[in-house]
């Protein structure tokens, strides 16, 4: 996700999937003298320029800085309507498989990621689950210091005290009574 919180692609990689050259499409957004480009029209009708695109930069392969915009899909949506015949339809199929795989790419967050209120949160909830099933309090601690550990949190060694015993419990069958 880029900026505004808008998912995009530069025209850089849009160029790419028009199959034409970057120059080009920089022409066809923004003009020259002889007609209007694209964002022009759409700054005069007062459309929402960063709606379609937002003005950027990258650096080539000298490390020269360039213009460029980031596109949205709608940007991207403009442009395959612009676009027609064979080339037209790979664009519309390239940039709708990209921006699919941009919304849908899953991204997991680090320990360090998430607030500590979130962690404390889950933590009561889990203490509570563990207290109903009565687990024992041995296991609460050992399952708290893991989940500490994933965390970056660490515990005093010994932190956990084990029993001297455990108490054993018989299946039904061997106390006497039935499983039925």
């Amino acid at each position: 996700m880029k900026d505004l919180m808008k998912a995009t692609i530069t025209t850089v990689e849009v160029a790419e999937m028009m199959e034409i050259e970057h120059k080009r499409l920089i022409r066809k957004l923004e003009g020259d003298k002889t007609r209007k480009g694209y964002i022009q029209i759409l700054t005069e009708a007062q459309m929402g320029l960063s709606d379609y695109f937002i003005p950027s930069t990258y650096r080539d392969a000298s490390g020269k800085e360039n213009k460029c915009y980031e596109v949205t899909k709608l940007g991207c949506d403009f442009l395959a309507n612009k676009s027609t015949g064979e080339k037209g339809v790979l664009f519309t199929a390239r940039y709708v498989k990209r921006f699919y795989e941009m919304e849908h790419q899953v991204k997991e967050l680090s320990p360090e990621q998430i607030p500590i209120g979130e962690i404390a949160s889950y933590i009561k909830a889990m203490d509570r689950v563990f207290v109903r099933q009565q687990l024992a309090p041995h296991k609460i601690a050992e399952a708290f210091v893991m989940l500490s550990e994933q965390f970056g949190i660490h515990l005093p060694e010994g932190c956990v005290k084990l029993p001297e015993y455990e108490q054993m419990e018989l299946p039904l069958d061997l106390r006497g009574g039935s499983i039925a």
